[in-house]
């Protein structure tokens, strides 16, 4: 029997039992559409982590004192480290916290950071309008401020000049700045903060010990040693092992696409199992199909068909509906993909490599899961099934 015959045939049979093919192909359906969906979630929050890790430049060292260690930087740490360590450029201690933002009748809530006038450039960050912070305004303590585009949208601040309360204390907002990629897959806004004189902020949130030093090297390749060196003399300084956490930027994004990467493996090898369960449908209708079609097969083996014509049919019945379901999966992950972007306000990216493996792991199992089937109809010996009521 010629291949097209058969693949007619099998199309007939489906057809026949249109929803029951329907509800057979429905556990490949969910299983190619969780897999792309599941792993165009990773690929996105990768990527978003990676844009807004990179977006803070790759020259930028950060050292963190352990929680609960009882370490505390001060301020003058920072240029004392810079002396001793001859490839960073700049270095600044850096305050945080959150605090109420007050301007007229709005409020907010935003997080403060009290810096240096070097922030902008270790930063990477622009201004859209005004002027950042100058080192007469650090070193004076003055009550300016430069913003986030969240900040000016949240509360419908005129611009530059105006004057908002943080925490009781008034400030003149002197700059706003350019809106940055928050990259979080935990929904924080990376434009929703004040940056105000680090001298200033000590008064504001109450504290003389900065959150943590950042350092600025002169090239990518350097960072590594930098951060060596930085752990080479806390070690001396801090004598309790591990008090302060000294990482640069490639570091930190190394470990978190690590993360990420080992989870939506997890994730898709969890949807992946559903495929499994799918194809064992698959195997399971095929054989009752098998039993239902008894006497056709005897009749069409007594009429001259061969085992290799029987195998093919059924094997091409299992395969339509494997592939099917992976047609269809591949359109419904890629829909869920966009709903979860909406829904989570995250970012998605579908790649192509997804869809192609969700796709051929559908026709894989239907292969699979269909040769047994397929195998027990060639079998059948015909004049045992021509009896078969």
């Amino acid at each position: 029997m010629k291949i097209f015959e058969s693949l007619r045939m099998a199309l007939v049979a489906i057809r026949g039992n249109a929803l029951r093919s329907f509800l057979t192909a429905l556990g490949i359906i969910i299983g190619v559409a969780t897999v792309i969906a599941v792993v165009a979630l990773g690929q996105g929050s990768r990527a978003a982590v990676t844009q807004s890790i990179s977006s803070l430049g790759t020259n930028l060292v950060v050292a963190t004192p352990t929680p609960f260690d009882g370490v505390t930087f001060t301020t003058s740490m920072a240029a004392n480290l810079q002396s001793r360590a001859p490839d960073i450029v700049a270095a600044e201690p850096v305050f945080t916290g959150g605090e109420e933002l007050v301007y007229g009748t709005e409020t907010d809530d935003a997080s403060v950071n009290g810096v240096s006038q070097s922030w902008l450039s270790m930063r990477g960050a622009k201004m859209v309008e005004g002027a950042f912070l100058t080192a007469d305004e650090v070193s004076g303590s003055e009550r300016v401020a430069v913003v986030g585009s969240t900040v000016v949208s949240d509360l419908k601040l005129r611009g530059i000049g105006e004057q908002i309360y943080i925490n009781g204390y008034p400030f003149t907002v002197q700059g706003i700045l350019q809106s940055m990629d928050s990259g979080s897959t935990s929904g924080s806004d990376a434009n929703n903060l004040v940056v105000m004189p680090y001298t200033t902020s000590e008064i504001v949130l109450g504290t003389v010990y900065p959150s943590e030093l950042q350092f600025e090297v002169a090239a990518a390749k350097d960072a590594d040693l930098v951060v060596g060196t930085l752990e080479q003399i806390f070690a001396v300084e801090f004598p309790t092992e591990n008090s302060v956490s000294v990482e640069s930027q490639n570091q930190l994004l190394s470990t978190l696409s690590s993360v990420d990467q080992t989870l939506t493996f997890t994730l898709g090898g969890v949807a992946a199992v559903s495929l499994l369960v799918g194809g064992i449908g698959i195997m399971n209708i095929m054989l009752v199909s098998v039993i239902e079609r008894t006497r056709e097969i005897g009749l069409r083996k007594a009429l001259g068909a061969k085992r290799r014509d029987i195998l093919v049919q059924f094997l091409l019945e299992a395969l339509l509906l494997s592939s099917a379901g992976g047609v269809i999966g591949v359109g419904v992950g890629e829909l869920g993909a966009h709903l979860l972007k909406y829904g989570l306000h995250t970012t998605v990216a579908v790649s192509p490599g997804s869809v192609v493996l969700g796709f051929a792991f559908a026709v894989f199992v239907g292969l699979v899961f269909g040769m047994w089937p397929a195998s027990q109809a060639s079998r059948l010996d015909p004049i045992v099934a021509l009896r078969r009521e």
